[in-house]
């Protein structure tokens, strides 16, 4: 079991029997393409075609399902593949709240081989007005209320300002609900400053948003504190297949998953979010949030997607999830070598 880097965080309760809301502003329908093997300049003739209702808020509200946990998928969507995602959904069992625009819903291709290896190109998407956003945010208010978790997740579609995410945020703690931010570049920057209670970055976005490699555990420990001073209660950032550093106010903590064999990391940070709202449901402290998010991408990139009874193996995979065992405050380990340094240069 991890340890935590100088106290044990308070159990929050905030999250307890709240109603979850997925956000997607830029959704999409993901068609994968499986090949023997990518080859450029020749004609791949597929071996398995895929169809997703895909983009990351969609991602989050299907294994939030699939871990028993009802959810609410508000979006923007466009077009014949808009209706079409709304119907697929439904399938699922996932209730939609949609504002439709003109235009038509991207459509996302994934040529993958067998191993899981790809290339992922996605479509710009439907773009989307002032009117839209006004009507979206009227929509957002009338449902939201205390103790809900809004999850927004995405890119932004065209013609949506930067800070839609942060005004969202905003607009959710007057209400207030809780929310969960993963987004990327300037999206997530401007984010930030609607102080969201958790933050979900992977080192690509963590590199961008403080303009140096996060390419360690201790620059990783270093942005996760910078996210922390931007705003956010709570940081997991997720390191593919090295697990994840998780903060808050008390502390920090390595999570490192066992070494699997993955078929793909599409999605998997998406997973990682579904994991660590379940644990902020279930009042878990922060050790065991990040430990169960890393657990529940884990075990989407084993599979592809979780099964359709995911428990048995996510328990395991839960156990087989190892902590951080020195008990070292790498926060404060960093800012006093941090303080040291800029003592010798004075």
């Amino acid at each position: 079991m991890p340890r935590g880097c100088n106290r044990v965080s308070t159990k929050s309760t905030a999250f307890i029997n709240a109603m979850i809301y997925t956000v997607s502003a830029n959704p999409a329908l993901d068609l994968t393409l499986t090949v023997p093997a990518i080859e450029f300049e020749s004609v791949l003739r597929a071996t398995g075609v895929r169809r997703a209702w895909a983009g990351k808020g969609f991602n989050v509200s299907r294994f939030l399902k699939k871990l028993g946990m009802e959810n609410v998928a508000f979006a923007f969507a466009a077009g014949h593949t808009g209706r079409a995602l709304a119907e697929g959904l439904h399938a699922l069992g996932i209730q939609t709240h949609f504002v439709m625009v003109d235009g038509e819903t991207r459509t996302n291709v994934v040529i993958e081989e067998p191993d899981g290896h790809h290339i992922k190109v996605n479509q710009p998407g439907a773009a989307v007005t002032g009117a839209d956003i006004a009507t979206f945010q009227a929509q957002v208010r009338a449902v939201a209320a205390p103790g809900d978790v809004w999850v927004l997740t995405g890119s932004l579609a065209p013609g949506m300002p930067v800070d839609f995410y942060a005004e969202l945020a905003r607009i959710l703690h007057t209400a207030g609900a809780q929310v969960v931010l993963d987004t990327s570049g300037a999206a997530l920057r401007a984010g930030m400053a609607g102080r969201p209670e958790f933050v979900k970055p992977n080192t690509v976005e963590a590199t961008e948003y403080l303009s140096a490699p996060v390419t360690s555990i201790e620059a990783a420990v270093a942005a996760a504190r910078a996210f922390q001073r931007g705003g956010a209660d709570r940081v997991v950032l997720s390191m593919g297949k090295e697990g994840a550093v998780a903060g808050d106010a008390t502390g920090c903590w390595q999570v490192i998953p066992p070494t699997i064999q993955a078929r793909t990391g599409v999605s998997a940070g998406d997973a990682l979010v579904a994991g660590s709202v379940l644990a902020l449901r279930r009042g878990l402290q922060m050790p065991e949030i990040a430990r169960w998010g890393v657990a529940v991408g884990t075990l989407a990139a084993m599979r592809d997607d979780l099964p359709p009874d995911p428990w048995p193996e996510l328990n395991e995979l839960f156990e087989r999830v190892q902590g951080d065992t020195t008990g070292l405050n790498l926060f404060q380990h960093i800012e006093k070598a941090v303080m040291q340094i800029a003592r010798k240069t004075k």
